[in-house]
């Protein structure tokens, strides 16, 4: 088959699909099938359909890659891709639609409240003042923790929702939530192995990209019972927000075993140090296994 790999792109996260995109391609060839390197950065998009394409791989971490864009150009085009569709897509980049979507389903979601540029500091300052510091700032419509940063009092609050607004208009402020962290992928419609986070610092851009200070473990240091208990919240989530194919969510569990959803991410990282790849081989499949997985449900939708 004649395989697209669409990765790199103009996102903020350009860096890590290129990365991830290296390595889908190279997964694909060994696989005996042709891949064909599509970077939006250097071609038309409009034009994919001359490329004559059997399926498309979407490996464009954040933007357009998971906005849903190029989900309906690939739905318009009737070319099959992988992973959820142009709904799922937009309401999963999108942190406030995903946590009034969970919130409304019945998961446990923190408190949070929507912050946009154009207000005045005093609005700003006053709605902030409904949650306790320290609290975590978050662009809307960004992916791989970029512009995420903790806040313990006024001043820094300020100092981080000025560098947040760098990367978008609308800003969530979380309240900080006290626990262990976890990440869990699915695949077609299945949890995979929890994998635990562990970082010494917050878990921020910095510690996942720049330092690189944050350890993974799969398997994790929860029980067997607990470990279910996170897998049936994690598939209820991804069920909720209308995901398929596959994805990542992350959480929090407190010490009293309530899982605290973050955020879901609809096209996950696939470089050497992403835990897709990671959970999936603590579930049996190489990542030559998991890509054919992945290409064997690729669909678009009909409308």
């Amino acid at each position: 088959m004649r395989i697209g790999v669409l990765y790199g792109g103009d996102s903020s996260e350009r860096e890590v699909s290129l990365k991830s995109g290296t390595r889908i391609i190279a997964a694909i060839e060994s696989l005996g099938h042709e891949a064909i390197h599509l970077d939006p950065r250097y071609i038309d998009l409009s034009m994919l359909r001359f490329y004559k394409l059997d399926k498309v791989f979407i490996a464009l971490h954040g933007g357009m890659g998971e906005s849903g864009h190029v989900q309906s150009l690939l739905d318009i085009l009737q070319i099959p891709y992988i992973g959820s569709g142009v709904l799922a897509s937009a309401i999963s980049l999108n942190k406030l639609k995903t946590k009034e979507i969970w919130q409304a389903n019945g998961l446990i979601t923190a408190p949070w409240v929507l912050i946009q540029k154009t207000m005045s500091q005093v609005d700003i300052m006053t709605l902030c003042s409904e949650l306790t510091f320290p609290v975590v700032v978050k662009p809307l419509n960004q992916g791989c923790s970029i512009g995420v940063a903790k806040a313990d009092n006024d001043v820094q609050l300020w100092d981080v929702l000025l560098a947040a607004f760098e990367y978008d208009t609308e800003v969530l402020v979380e309240q900080f939530i006290v626990g262990r962290e976890y990440t869990c992928a699915v695949l077609n419609g299945e949890a995979l192995p929890v994998v635990q986070i562990c970082s010494e610092e917050f878990f921020d851009w910095n510690a996942k990209f720049g330092t690189q200070s944050a350890t993974y473990h799969c398997p994790s240091d929860l029980t067997a019972i607990e470990e279910q208990a996170m897998q049936e919240t994690i598939q209820a989530a991804y069920q909720a927000l209308g995901c398929r194919g596959w994805g990542r969510i992350d959480v929090l569990l407190t010490e009293h075993n309530d899982v605290y959803l973050i955020e879901m991410n609809t096209i996950p990282g696939m470089t050497e140090r992403s835990v897709f790849p990671m959970a999936a081989a603590q579930a049996g499949l190489s990542y030559e296994a998991l890509i054919e997985e992945l290409l064997d449900h690729a669909k678009f939708d009909t409308f």
